[in-house]
């Protein structure tokens, strides 16, 4: 059986490209936070970014991050073939792109301190209740990304190194944000440390993304179809 055409490969390569959208997500956060008058990334959300005058940036990098977070997803499906995982990953990747464009969509409540002179509503909007539940179906489809690719390595025996580093990742991922919802009071809205926390938990979660899109792109210029090679690996030998 031929192997994928030249055009299919570039545009399979291409969708994978975007596995790097969600590092650089956690790029434009840091950056943005910086530049920003009066905000603390350390005590604070990187969601409140969305408020102010330049509220834009962030909720375009919800949004783009989020369309291309999709499109990898695509391209892991492609990749991927067939296998365990063949159809759980992207899934759950593709459900972490639809969850970012809806925190973007859905701006979340100013809290108060920022922005400067801003004062929080008295009650959670429609859309900042959105924003904020909107957090455990993201935070969940990444968890269930990450493990069901370490999953699949397991299955397939992909290297003891890429094994651990995926497990550690799902692990991690939310631990970290859990200890950043723990350093947090929603009665004050305000709390101490929970910024650094989010921000170390998106680190380590969507630098893995990085790292998946990295190892997928290495393997992508093999002649063999996808799928075709699950065939063969599994196929009995006489």
């Amino acid at each position: 059986m031929s192997g994928p055409t030249r055009p299919t490969q570039e545009r399979i390569r291409m969708l994978l490209i975007c596995g790097f959208a969600p590092l650089m997500f956690v790029a434009v956060i840091l950056l943005d936070g910086a530049l920003q008058p009066g905000y603390d990334p350390i005590n604070r959300w990187g969601s409140e970014l969305s408020n102010g005058d330049w509220g834009w940036v962030q909720i375009a990098n919800f949004v783009v991050t989020g369309l291309l977070t999709m499109a990898f997803a695509v391209g892991v499906r492609r990749a991927l073939g067939s296998g365990p995982g063949s159809r759980a990953i992207p899934i759950f990747t593709g459900v972490l792109g639809g969850c970012l464009i809806v925190a973007g969509v859905f701006v979340t409540d100013p809290n108060p301190g920022f922005p400067p002179g801003v004062q929080p509503p008295a009650e959670s909007s429609l859309h900042g209740w959105i924003h904020n539940l909107n957090l455990f179906p993201a935070w969940a489809a990444l968890t269930a990304a990450i493990l069901m690719t370490a999953y699949r390595g397991i299955a397939r025996k992909e290297g003891l190194t890429w094994i651990l580093i995926t497990i550690m990742a799902g692990i991690l991922t939310p631990l970290t944000l859990y200890v950043a919802a723990q350093r947090f009071s929603f009665d004050t809205l305000s709390g101490d440390g929970h910024g650094l926390w989010q921000r170390i938990s998106q680190a380590i979660g969507f630098g893995w993304y990085a790292l998946y899109s990295a190892r997928l792109l290495r393997d992508s210029g093999r002649t063999s179809p996808p799928g075709i090679a699950d065939q063969r690996s599994t196929a009995p030998r006489s």
